[in-house]
């Protein structure tokens, strides 16, 4: 689905330490990923958000890693490994028009879209695949780099995500980052 696709030698750069410092996974996370749960990283690059999920959903749980470079998500995989927790990690390259997502009969909790959507061509298809793959209450957190999105064009997405189906539950006030929960009505 990618239109603009990130570096693979930027993905280093996402595992910085000192981002955990300026955007914590599991102080974003832990309000919407328990034990048991099956979340999707939308983008998930090399992990930074995949592998803290992973332990949130625990042995019981499931994380579906999907990005379009195979590269990111091998690195991934080692890294998850490295962790212990490749077992509860799924790892599935999205195309141009897919994000592949799709598990017939297990249903998602919870996606994320971290810095993401603004680069794909299509966002409304994004969206809808995602509406379509939640469970009813489920969750999308999206959410993207404020220096990097205006505000105009995070306003858009919010919208295309509102024409999909979903309802805004909470704007997120985090540094730097424009983020929302969206929530499939039940």
């Amino acid at each position: 689905m990618s239109e603009s696709v990130c570096p693979f030698w930027v993905g280093y750069l996402l595992l910085n330490p000192l981002r955990k410092k300026l955007q914590n996974p599991e102080t974003l996370l832990t309000p919407y990923v328990k034990p048991g749960m099956t979340v999707g990283d939308i983008g998930s690059a090399m992990g930074f958000f995949s592998l803290p999920m992973a332990d949130m959903v625990g042995p019981s749980g499931r994380v579906v890693c999907v990005d379009i470079q195979s590269k990111m998500l091998k690195k991934l995989k080692k890294r998850a490994a490295k962790a212990g927790v490749d077992a509860v990690m799924e790892y599935r390259v999205c195309s141009r028009t897919s994000l592949h997502l799709e598990t017939p009969g297990q249903p998602y909790d919870f996606l994320l879209a971290s810095a993401v959507v603004h680069e794909v061509p299509d966002a409304k298809a994004l969206f809808e695949e995602s509406f379509r793959v939640l469970k009813p209450d489920g969750r999308l957190l999206l959410s993207e780099p404020a220096g990097h999105v205006s505000q105009a064009t995070f306003d858009h997405e919010v919208f295309i995500a509102e024409e999909s189906g979903f309802h805004v539950i909470k704007v997120l006030s985090e540094r730097r980052t424009l983020g929302v929960v969206l929530e499939k009505p039940a």
